[in-house]
């Protein structure tokens, strides 16, 4: 791997680590920062959309070459860090189709073995009172579309809460191919900029 990559992908990683350290969240922050915070982050100035139209599920996406991604398992398409070691905590996002993109339209996706963002794994529970903190129209790949944020409980083992985050989602459900949900739990940078000047596979 280039030394540029892996440098990108520890820079990524202490950004995570000073999280969990400080106890920090992606609360606030335009598309600048990343993609969560609330509804004015959607209309912000975004950087670049720099990249290779690149194939993330049913959307050919400006990604840039950090951008790792996965084979799509069971309607889910993840994109990771590169450069993040096996086994850890590693930046990403989702893009949900399928049966699992209808049950999340109107309620936070949040699959069991979902995590916060930090260096260390903590569990990522719905806060108590559901609902989205904020929610706005918005558009992804040209389809009309409703970004919502929801805040997370970062719970340790334990179920004692170290700190609170935000899950950003966009819900498609005209998506060409049938509903189609993206999930960002770690303020993936550009992310709102990226997916609405993609377009369908």
């Amino acid at each position: 791997m280039p030394a540029g990559l892996r440098a990108l992908g520890a820079s990524l990683l202490a950004v995570g680590a000073v999280l969990a350290l400080s106890g920090c969240s992606f609360v606030t922050g335009g598309d600048a920062q990343g993609s969560a915070g609330d509804a004015s982050a959607a209309t912000s100035p975004a950087p670049d959309a720099v990249g290779t139209a690149r194939a993330v599920g049913p959307l050919k996406v400006a990604a840039p070459e950090y951008w790792v991604v996965e084979a799509t398992k069971g309607g889910v398409t993840h994109v990771s860090a590169g450069g993040c070691p096996k086994g850890t905590a590693c930046p990403g996002f989702d893009v949900v189709t399928g049966r699992a993109a209808r049950s999340g339209a109107d309620a936070v996706y949040l699959p069991k073995s979902a995590t916060c963002p930090g260096a260390k794994a903590l569990h990522a529970v719905a806060v108590t009172g559901g609902g989205a903190a904020t929610s706005a129209p918005a558009t992804v790949a040209g389809t009309d579309a409703t970004r919502s944020v929801y805040a997370l409980s970062c719970r340790d083992a334990s179920g004692k809460e170290q700190y609170r985050a935000a899950q950003v989602q966009w819900s498609v459900p005209g998506a060409p191919g049938g509903p189609v949900l993206v999930v960002d739990r770690w303020a993936f940078e550009g992310l709102d900029a990226r997916l609405e000047a993609a377009r369908w596979a």
